[in-house]
């Protein structure tokens, strides 16, 4: 079972577009993103990226131009401090023997259903013992310029979770040789 940290929520904030740059860069960082070298599965790939960015599938793996997009997303509504970005982590533990392309999948998924308001980027860190996502939400709707508001945020992620979990298990059960890529992948079968 996954663990959901609300890095706001725990006293950091992301005031400036400095914040932004420095939290997209971060997520973006190829030696975080690119090779696992920590599993014996050592899956290589480029597991970031960036729903509702508005250019093509190139574009929206450059740090920059996203930072770029959520920055003018942001003057254009007249926000240009406090508040500016929502840092989110998803991470797995290794009983739960997800592969970086499994934690990209759901990334991606959810970063699509924030999207829907809020210009999301995301990446998946393959450079610590447990693989996990960040997810930076503009704090800025692109739709209509209002704050980030979500009440019940923690249960709608622990919902887009749990739905993603349950068609992952779905899958395993219909193929079991999909089951045994995952537990080689970790370097246990």
């Amino acid at each position: 079972m996954p663990i959901i940290s609300l890095v706001n929520e725990k006293g950091i904030s992301y005031d400036t577009e400095d914040d932004i740059r420095r939290l997209i860069h971060y997520i973006f960082n190829v030696c975080k993103t690119t090779f696992d070298d920590i599993r014996p599965g050592h899956m290589i790939g480029d597991f970031v990226g960036c729903a509702r960015f508005f250019g093509t599938h190139e574009q929206e793996i450059q740090d920059d131009l996203v930072c770029d997009q959520m920055v003018a997303n942001n003057r254009a509504y007249g926000k240009f401090v406090g508040n500016l970005i929502k840092h989110r982590i998803i991470s797995f533990s290794e009983m739960d023997f997800v592969r970086p392309d499994e934690a990209y999948e759901l990334a991606h998924y959810i970063a699509n259903a924030y999207g829907e308001e809020y210009i999301t980027a995301y990446g998946v860190h393959l450079d610590t013992k447990y693989i996990h996502i960040h997810l930076a939400v503009d704090a800025i709707s692109w739709r209509t310029g209002k704050r980030f508001d979500k009440s019940f945020e923690i249960k709608w992620l622990w919902a887009m979770i749990n739905s993603w979990e349950k068609r992952r298990e779905e899958r395993f059960i219909n193929n079991h040789k999909e089951w045994d890529r995952n537990l080689n992948y970790y370097g246990t079968w």
